[in-house]
Parts: C-alpha cells; sequence; structure tokens
C-alpha cells in the first residue's frame, strides 16, 4: 500500500519589525487598530526579543510626539461681520464651540497616552502581552541564551553582514536576525519577516524580496527546505497564519505603506471639523447671502 502524502499544513512564525509596531501610531484608518488586535490573537507564533521591545519603547514617545505636533488644532470658521447676528452665524459658532470641546478631549487622549500608556494605550498593551509572552521563541534578557545570541550578533556586526543600516552603530539587527536562525533551527515551518525599513530586503512596488545573502545564510545555517520570506504588510503575515483580513483592513494598511506619513489622531479630527460643517443648514446659509440690495 503506498504511503499518504502529508497534506498538513507546516507551521507558521512571524517575526515583526519595531517599524510595523510604531506604524500603529502613523495609521489613519480604524481598520489599522483591527490589525493590531489580531497581532494578539496569533502572539504564540510571534517571534520577538528584548531588542525590539527596546526600539519600541525607545522610540513610541517621539512618534507620539511628532502626531501630537502636527495636528492642526486650530478650529476656525469665521464670518463677516455682517452675518455674526445671524441664526446660521450663531448656529455656526455653536457647533464650533462643540467641536473644540471635542479637540480639548483629544489633547487630554494624548496626554493619557504618554501618561499610563499600560491603562490607555491600546498599542503598547498588545505588544506588552507579545514582549512578555512566556514563550522559548520570545528572547528576553533572563533566557542564559541571550549571551550566544550577543555573540554571534557582535561577529557579524563586525564583518558587515546583513541585515544592519549604512550608519549603523548598534548589533540590535544583527541580534534580531541571529534570533530568527536560532528559531528556525528549532521550530519546523516557515518564518516571515514583516518590516517596511529596508533592513531585511528591497521593495518594488508591490513586490518584497529578502537580502540574498540573508537568504542563502539562512537556507546553509537552517535548511534547504526551511522556507523563509520577507514582507512588508502584517496582512500577507496573517493569511499565512489563517487568520481572516477584511478587505477594510488590506486597503489600510496598503495605503500605509504608500502614504506613510499620515496619522490616526488626525483622520478623528478631520472627521470632526465635517461634521460641524455638515450639520449647517445648507438653506440657512443660501438664505444668509441673499441680501436685499439698497434701493
Amino acid at each position: 500500500m503506498p504511503n499518504k502524502v502529508s497534506t498538513r499544513k507546516k507551521p507558521v512564525y512571524v517575526f515583526i519589525d519595531t517599524n510595523i509596531f510604531l506604524d500603529f501610531y502613523r495609521g489613519n484608518k480604524e481598520a489599522s487598530i483591527s490589525l493590531l488586535r489580531k497581532i494578539d490573537s496569533v502572539k504564540d507564533r510571534v517571534i520577538s526579543t528584548y531588542q525590539v521591545e527596546m526600539e519600541f519603547k525607545k522610540n513610541r514617545q517621539n512618534v507620539l510626539y511628532e502626531t501630537f505636533k502636527n495636528i492642526d488644532f486650530n478650529l476656525q470658521l469665521s464670518l463677516p461681520a455682517i452675518f455674526r447676528d445671524s441664526a446660521t452665524g450663531k448656529s455656526l459658532d455653536s457647533l464650533t464651540s462643540d467641536a473644540k470641546d471635542k479637540v480639548k478631549i483629544l489633547k487630554k487622549r494624548f496626554s493619557d497616552l504618554f501618561y499610563s500608556p499600560k491603562l490607555n494605550d491600546e498599542v503598547f498593551r498588545v505588544l506588552e502581552n507579545v514582549f512578555h509572552n512566556p514563550s522559548e521563541h520570545v528572547l528576553t534578557r533572563d533566557m542564559k541564551i541571550r549571551h550566544e545570541m550577543k555573540r554571534l550578533a557582535w561577529r557579524r556586526f563586525i564583518l558587515g553582514y546583513p541585515p544592519r543600516k549604512k550608519n549603523d552603530t548598534s548589533i540590535g539587527d544583527a541580534l534580531n536576525w541571529e534570533w530568527i536562525i536560532n528559531c528556525g533551527k528549532k521550530y519546523s515551518g516557515k518564518i516571515i519577516i514583516v518590516s517596511r525599513d529596508g533592513d531585511y530586503g528591497i521593495s518594488i512596488k508591490d513586490d518584497v524580496y529578502l537580502n540574498d545573502h540573508l537568504y542563502q545564510e539562512y537556507k546553509e545555517r537552517v535548511g534547504l527546505k526551511r522556507e523563509i520570506m520577507l514582507t512588508n504588510k502584517l496582512s500577507d503575515a496573517f493569511r499565512e497564519l489563517d487568520v481572516p483580513i477584511t478587505k477594510q483592513e488590506v486597503t489600510a494598511e496598503k495605503e500605509l505603506v504608500e502614504e506613510g506619513s499620515s496619522n490616526y489622531f488626525n483622520e478623528i479630527l478631520s472627521r470632526e471639523y465635517q461634521r460641524v460643517i455638515e450639520k449647517i443648514d445648507k438653506d440657512a446659509i443660501s438664505n444668509m447671502f441673499n441680501i436685499n440690495p439698497v434701493a
């Protein structure tokens, strides 16, 4: 009797670079936050290191501050004095005042993100579950193997091996890669690297390619049949993990990758401002400008 070919899918693990986590503060669609929550649901498949945790916590406040600094909090809708006493003008003042109250609430939310992230920052809370997941594929400072990982990382840094930036003075990227190699040896299956900053490879439009040397090294050190891939989208990794993805989530992430600089809080403010405009009676505005000429 012939042997049956196994159709069982090999396990998939994902390494998520720090820049992906920080981008959750930049995405301007609520669907991007639902992608964040999906990370929590697959945290037992997320490879990470204390280096990624450090980089996230080192840069988090700066990214939030840049977001805060770029928001226009000045909701000013100026009308000529001749219209100030009209019913529509007064209605407009009231609505603008309401919008400004919402802005105050938004500012308070920003303050809370800085002051108490564990209570008020959903991104921070989800990633704490990742960084402190009691798993052997999450490298922490109390694991003895960290000494070996540091030695290997220092060696590749001195030799100029990727992944590293041109002016890099830290072995952080090297440490993360050595840990990915270690996990590849230990766990059978596919490893997906999610990164957007070019450390691990190059992206050309919708195609992403793992660095030639890293691909060869992985095959040589881990095994020719072991799979590894690079992507710049979490949604790609979630598909490999059999996590359902909505069209809205795919679109939100694609826009973030393409635009990069917009932010979620600006979107909130824009919607609030638009709400003010839409609540004004259009007919009343038309009537306001129908001024009878002086005889």
